[in-house]
């Protein structure tokens, strides 16, 4: 039987539940991230937490877990589960509602973690790259919702169901100046001209913990890059490009709205960056 680990105890599933009146379920008042272990090992779990209190902050919801305690609970977690390469969920909400319609709190959060395999695409996901599509709905640059880890991804999962049905993997954002962002639950990087290019965190989209990776492994292998404003013109341009996140680590893109991106197939930087991911991963794992 898979366990919870539910405001500070493991907790059999079936047994694990919140009341009615949470706020994540009235109001989508909640944080999450995800993690991902391997061999029993978390993969930069800190920035993880960093990012989550980034996110808490953002939306004034204090969590009076400290980040040692939510460690040692995720760990025992995937190990009470056998899930050592897993994929792990962590969700904060804002507590039962205590009747006024407010941003203010009067009740406590509650802290939910849940671990379960990490299952990543098939190999020929990786050896074919995959299509993405813009999504049409533009983000608005004032929102401070973007640069923060909510529950609430309504618009996310749209934009996702839209890009399957028309045979693609990844819906891709751009704000409402036409600038590229990121994807549902990616980042995203082009080879423009020589150079990787990604958007720029000064815009309405999330930081990225695998995106930060991605930045150091081609900073230290000599790779020209940039944060930038990144067009949507600049598809056309591109020889290459990739999605990153915990999960998929680099995923290359293939084609974009059916177009070929570059040559419409994996290239040569977005290769290098992923296999430097993972020895990166191997190495401060000890793996």
């Amino acid at each position: 039987m898979p366990f919870v680990y539910l405001n500070r105890a493991l907790v059999p599933e079936e047994e694990a539940k919140v009341s009615v009146k949470d706020r994540a379920l009235l109001f989508g008042d909640g944080a999450y991230e995800t993690m991902r272990s391997y061999s029993g090992k978390f993969f930069r779990f800190p920035e993880h937490l960093a990012r989550l209190r980034h996110t808490l902050a953002g939306m004034r919801l204090l969590l009076p877990v400290t980040d040692a305690e939510i460690t040692v609970g995720a760990l025992s977690l995937i190990q009470a589960n056998r899930v050592p390469d897993s994929r792990l969920r962590l969700t904060v909400t804002g507590g039962d509602m205590g009747g006024e319609i407010r941003l203010k709190r009067s009740h406590p959060p509650n802290l939910i973690m849940t671990a379960i395999p990490c299952r990543t695409p098939p190999p020929e996901t990786y050896r074919d790259g995959v299509g993405v599509v813009v999504c049409p709905w533009r983000i608005p640059t004032e929102s401070p919702l973007p640069g923060l880890k909510t529950v609430n991804r309504l618009l996310h999962l749209m934009a996702k169901e839209d890009a399957l049905a028309a045979g693609a993997w990844e819906a891709l954002f751009l704000d409402q100046s036409g600038a590229l962002l990121e994807g549902t639950a990616t980042n995203v990087f082009l080879v423009v001209d020589g150079v990787l290019v990604t958007p720029s965190l000064a815009g309405p989209l999330l930081a990225g913990v695998t995106r930060d990776a991605v930045l150091e492994v081609a900073g230290a292998s000599g790779v020209s890059l940039r944060e930038s404003r990144v067009d949507a013109r600049d598809f056309g341009r591109a020889s290459e490009g990739f999605l990153t996140s915990t999960t998929l680590e680099v995923l290359p893109i293939r084609s974009v709205d059916g177009k070929p991106l570059g040559e419409g197939r994996p290239g040569p930087v977005g290769t290098r960056l992923g296999e430097g991911l993972r020895e990166l991963i191997r190495r401060e794992l000890g793996l």
